[in-house]
């Protein structure tokens, strides 16, 4: 016969297995319903499209957006004006990261110099960019030099103020025990504030992904020959919905893909603030 503390244990052990089972199986159940609602949305989109339930001319419908897409995909149209976007973005983006460190470090490792320039970086990160475009459009033209200025100016200020903030919160300890060895100004930099300050700089380089997209897609809308945000213009004095969805799509990815992409140098070069 049995006793009482086994028959306790037996009862109790499928219910410590339980919990386990339920961890196991959450990422897949929230997989499957993030899927489910997402098919859930897009069928009552076609539904409402396609059945002229709302008016199919002002929010389309997915099918035709698909064909749209094949459309300009097919036609060669959306490869060179997204390239344009592209190599704009490049041209201002990579700089702004180069100097918005340096300077930011700068700030940081120089109080007189912080003082000198504060005021002016709080008035041009809450300043709108698209302000900037008549001219920038003055000094640089219509071409791709104004663009890339815009994109500059966008990333180049939240990567100065989280490099300096992250500069300002580096361990005083690791700063500390570099002095007591003998170390140089510049190895100091390197080995001590540098490495301090990378969760701060990679999570100013994700807000300078978005800042910047939007400022370039809204110039190239305002004045531009070629680009993503001129087909914008384009199709929305047209009245084409389904381009302009495949437009709205084709942005939000570049996004998508560009903080992506930071997550994943971040992990490489601070894996300790990806992890967190």
């Amino acid at each position: 016969m049995s006793s009482p503390s086994s028959r306790v244990e037996a009862k109790a052990s499928p219910r410590l297995r339980t919990p386990g089972l339920v961890r196991a199986f959450r990422p897949w159940t929230r997989a499957i319903v993030g899927a489910g609602s997402v098919l859930t949305f897009l069928l009552a989109w076609q539904l409402a499209g396609s059945r002229e339930i709302v008016r199919s001319d002002l929010i389309s419908y997915p099918t035709e957006i698909l064909g749209a897409l094949a459309a300009m995909i097919a036609s060669g149209e959306l490869a060179a004006n997204l390239g344009v976007t592209l190599q704009e973005f490049a041209l201002g983006f990579f700089p702004a990261i180069v100097f918005g460190v340096l300077l930011g470090l700068a700030f940081a490792l120089s109080r007189r110099l912080l003082y000198l320039v504060d005021p002016l970086f709080a008035a041009l990160y809450t300043a709108p960019m698209i302000a900037f475009v008549p001219v920038l459009v003055v000094w640089f033209g219509v071409g791709m030099q104004s663009k890339a200025v815009m994109v500059f100016l966008s990333a180049f200020v939240p990567i100065v103020i989280n490099t300096r903030t992250g500069v300002s919160e580096a361990h005083e300890s690791w700063i500390r025990a570099l002095r007591a060895y003998g170390a140089t100004p510049l190895q100091i930099v390197a080995k001590g504030y540098l490495p301090g300050a990378l969760p701060a700089i990679m999570a100013g380089l994700r807000l300078a992904v978005g800042r910047s997209i939007v400022s370039l897609i809204a110039a190239e809308m305002y004045v531009s020959v070629k680009g993503v945000g001129r087909l914008v213009q384009v199709y929305s004095t047209s009245d084409r919905s389904a381009e302009i969805f495949v437009l709205v799509l084709v942005i939000s990815s570049l996004g998508f893909a560009g903080v992506v992409l930071v997550r994943w140098i971040e992990a490489l070069v601070a894996p300790w603030s990806a992890t967190r």
